[in-house]
């Protein structure tokens, strides 16, 4: 059988093959500016996140073996990410530098995808530059390519599943492609778990809006459940490693102790003492003989308590974590490592701009909402998910490649490209 990648070279490297000098020079920008600002770090101190990953990834490295700083087994963190850093650590050592250049590969070939996207939402031959263009110079992009924890690896890879996702339904009678998805969206899931009822929505919301055709519904339904298959077998195989290891099926650990922090003590995260509050916290003491897989449960169950507790008090928090997650600013009565007045300013000159022209975007190609349903269907995901949980602008940062598409769009006064399924 052979599988025809036509379709992939005309379309999703389009721009390489008619104007093969103007993007290398673009790359080279995005990878020079990445990989400099990665060189003037030093270490892997911050975030505080990079050491849980560091330790695993290196042991799985040098032993072979996926176990935490303390060398006992370990689903803290899930395997995509920890797979890449240690991949980086097999061939090139302990090696920070080595991980940060390998991520800023990654933060440039991201302008490919965020391109290659923007390509297939509109005709207008214009918009495709102007959003890699400004995904090549976003400071946020730069500054988490720089830093060895998986937020920036979800960018990635949440824009090339959806962009695999329009591939796919480019030529829905293609198993192959819809085998290509199901395989990046279990990736994604693996580095973040929370991303599965997304995944889900997106299955279920294009089998219903197939409904109209009785052929087109049997054909892409099969599709959907190959996807949904090859999807399945990672997550599982993971999944019962886990069960195996702790004795319940699980994806992470790092559920429980983030709801506590998030949740339950709410005003001691928000002000940053939520570490030095809870080590000597009754909580915190009542885990100690239990295993990670128990302590996880432990502070989900008390979580669940506290929400029913207090319902009042959660919905306050959760719109005060929907406001911080789409602040157009930094919070000012905290400091920061890079300095307030430095992130400030960046912030205010990029995101009011880039969410306010998005959204107008957004609003301008809303008659294809059929074609682009699963970039609108992640914006309300994961602004629900992290008011739910926690909002900072840090955790925007998988959004921002649509709201540069969708303000390259109104830029340009782009009209929505015609569905081709």
């Amino acid at each position: 059988m052979s599988i025809d990648i036509s379709p992939l070279s005309k379309n999703m490297f389009n721009t390489l093959k008619t104007s093969p000098y103007r993007i290398a020079a673009l790359l080279i920008l995005a990878f020079a500016l990445r990989a400099g600002y990665g060189l003037r770090i030093k270490g892997n101190v911050w975030p505080p996140d990079a050491g849980s990953f560091d330790s695993i990834a290196w042991n799985l490295a040098s032993e072979g073996r996926y176990v935490s700083a303390d060398q006992m087994p370990t689903s803290y963190r899930p395997p995509s990410y920890v797979g890449f850093l240690a991949g980086i650590y097999k061939i090139a050592g302990h090696n920070y530098a080595a991980a940060r250049a390998a991520q800023a590969f990654l933060g440039a070939a991201l302008l490919l995808v965020i391109m290659s996207l923007t390509r297939r939402i509109t005709a207008h031959p214009s918009a495709p530059w102007i959003a890699g263009g400004m995904a090549a110079v976003y400071p946020f992009f730069i500054y988490y390519d720089s830093k060895l924890i998986a937020d920036a690896f979800i960018v990635f890879w949440l824009m090339l599943s959806v962009r695999l996702f329009f591939y796919w339904r480019d030529a829905p009678s293609s198993f192959w492609r819809a085998a290509v998805c199901g395989l990046s969206f279990a990736f994604l899931c693996l580095i973040k778990s929370v991303f599965i009822p997304f995944f889900a929505a997106v299955l279920l919301l294009e089998a219903i809006l197939s409904v109209q055709s009785s052929r087109l519904f049997l054909q892409k339904g099969a599709r959907l459940f190959l996807m949904a298959l090859i999807f399945a077998g990672p997550i599982l195989l993971w999944g019962l490693r886990n069960q195996r290891l702790f004795g319940r099926f699980l994806l992470d650990t790092h559920g429980g102790i983030t709801s506590v922090e998030c949740i339950m003590f709410y005003a001691q995260c928000k002000q940053g003492v939520f570490p030095e509050f809870f080590k000597d916290h009754p909580l915190q003491r009542a885990t100690v003989n239990m295993t990670e897989a128990e302590s996880d449960a432990f502070y989900l169950n008390q979580t669940k308590m506290f929400i029913r507790a207090h319902p009042g008090r959660y919905l306050r928090q959760a719109l005060g974590n929907l406001k911080n997650f789409w602040r157009l600013y930094p919070r000012q009565d905290i400091d920061y490592k890079e300095g307030r007045l430095k992130i400030t300013v960046i912030s205010l000159i990029t995101e009011p701009f880039l969410i306010i022209a998005g959204l107008i975007g957004l609003i301008k190609m809303r008659r294809a909402w059929r074609t682009l349903y699963p970039m609108y269907l992640v914006i309300l995901f994961l602004s629900g998910v992290h008011a739910l949980t926690t909002g900072q602008m840090r955790y925007r940062l998988p959004l921002m490649p649509f709201a540069i598409i969708f303000t390259a769009c109104a830029l340009t006064n782009a009209k929505p490209r015609e569905e081709r399924s």
